[in-house]
């Protein structure tokens, strides 16, 4: 018997009427919020890995790489181990790098790193520089150590400075 009647609401327009959707979804409109939201932070995440990806496989001079220092270095400070890197000179098969000099002990956004345009200060590289090989530099890519990377379109990396009018210059 319960079947019929639930058959004759739903004939009847009961529960699938368009206005009951409706009703519905905006009863219920925190589950679209949390799933847009979740979403957008996927699209987003993978866009920065996308965009790390690309930068780390066809370096520039002037790019940062933002890297677990421990995975190059086994050698350096354990607890400080996450510092940028800037791309000095690229070759066929090497890229030589600028070794930051300020490290943090957890992994941060390139734009913690710039802030307050550190990179400006005189003492935010060290003064021996580095040189990888690409296939070592694509290794670190894929184990994690590198684990962000951003290219300036101009003196600005999410509006800190990080390059001189100089630098900028040499470059182009």
């Amino acid at each position: 018997m319960n079947n019929l009647a639930a058959i004759s609401v739903i004939r009847a327009g009961g529960f699938y009427r368009f206005s009951s959707v409706i009703e519905w979804l905006f009863e219920h409109i925190e589950i679209f919020v949390i799933l847009f939201i979740v979403t957008l932070f996927h699209l987003i995440s993978a866009q920065h890995q996308y965009l790390t990806q690309t930068i780390v496989e066809h370096p520039r001079k002037n790019d940062f790489f933002y890297v677990d220092y421990l995975a190059i270095d086994e050698h350096s400070d354990f607890r400080f181990r996450y510092i940028p890197m800037k791309v000095i000179a690229v070759n066929d098969d090497t890229v030589r790098f600028k070794v930051g000099n300020i490290a943090h002990s957890n992994p941060v956004s390139p734009r913690q790193h710039a802030q307050f345009d550190s990179a400006m200060q005189r003492n935010y590289y060290r003064a021996d520089r580095l040189e990888l090989t690409r296939s070592k530099i694509q290794q670190l890519l894929d184990s994690g150590s590198i684990y962000a990377a951003r290219r300036p379109d101009n003196i600005y990396i999410d509006g800190w400075i990080v390059l001189s009018q100089g630098e900028l210059a040499s470059t182009k």
